[in-house]
């Protein structure tokens, strides 16, 4: 694993730099810490300086899926990635409610505030992909180019799950989460707040009401939405691991409908997680949609 180049780091208050030595990263390197917002504390590590850039992980994951390209974009840029809500050591909410899309938009803008940045760059994986996609739709004067690797588009997430037998299908764990029986781990309460229900074939799919997607992700947002169309016209790169076995290549049909300034980079091998898998692919297709590094905002 590729250690953090020597960069800057300055710690916030909440942060240190203690403690934090594994899968080859040098503690001097790296900062730790907490930022506070909506009621809910979130861990994060910190690496660089410049303009941020700012990764989200999913589910069942934590910021660690993002050491390679932490390693590579803290050389030029001020990188940062929290465990999201329900993930330790952030803190870990048992509602359902504290796990609805208009908390974790909210947890994007206290991030942002807790580094003082109008504007980042934006990356997302599965459910930090799917929280990535609605903010970047609802807040574009926020974020100036977005990354989604292997992370439905909402709106054609609900597409798929009402019309593609092998998505529903590879969906059905969804199903588990939601159905599970106290105690269960916190993170379940993603699928268990997501007003999309995934059905159990394609017959119960035609009888499933449409939820209104815009009233659910937006009904309480601590800051108004630009808009709540869900079209993201902000500048995006998605890289999809065509092997993955539960977002299948359907997703990626008619993404234009919602994204018309996107980029598909397409990885014939790559599964879920292709920042892992393929870390030199990814981080060099990054870096050709970056292109040189603005100085910070």
């Amino acid at each position: 694993m590729a250690t953090f180049a020597s960069a800057a780091i300055w710690p916030h208050a909440g942060a240190s730099q203690s403690g934090l030595v594994q899968s080859g990263l040098v503690q001097s390197d790296l900062v730790q810490g907490y930022a506070d917002g909506d009621g809910v504390r979130r861990y994060f590590v910190q690496g660089g300086e410049g303009q941020l850039i700012l990764f989200l992980h999913g589910v069942p994951d934590s910021w660690t899926l993002y050491m390679s390209q932490l390693a590579e974009f803290s050389q030029d840029h001020m990188v940062v990635a929290p465990n999201l809500r329900g993930f330790p050591p952030s803190d870990q909410p048992q509602a359902a409610e504290a796990y609805a899309m208009p908390r974790l938009l909210g947890d994007v803008h206290a991030l942002l505030r807790y580094f003082g940045r109008e504007r980042c760059i934006l990356v997302g994986n599965d459910w930090g992909g799917y929280i990535a996609w609605v903010f970047a739709s609802a807040y574009p004067g926020r974020v100036e180019r977005l990354i989604i690797l292997n992370a439905p588009h909402p709106a054609i997430y609900l597409r798929e799950v009402r019309h593609s037998a092998a998505q529903i299908q590879a969906s059905q764990y969804e199903r588990d989460y939601n159905n599970a029986v106290a105690p269960y781990p916190s993170w379940y309460n993603y699928s268990r707040a997501d007003p999309i229900k995934v059905p159990s074939s394609l017959a119960e799919a035609a009888q499933m009401e449409t939820p209104d997607l815009a009233a659910r992700f937006f009904t309480g947002v601590t800051e108004p939405p630009a808009t709540t169309s869900l079209r993201v016209d902000v500048p995006t790169l998605v890289l999809w691991g065509m092997q993955d076995p539960v977002c299948l290549p359907g997703q990626l049909d008619n993404l234009h409908d919602y994204a018309p300034d996107a980029t598909v980079v397409r990885i014939e091998d790559a599964g879920h997680r292709p920042m892992q898998s393929h870390p030199s692919l990814v981080n060099r297709a990054i870096r050709d949609f970056l292109g040189p590094a603005p100085q910070p905002r």
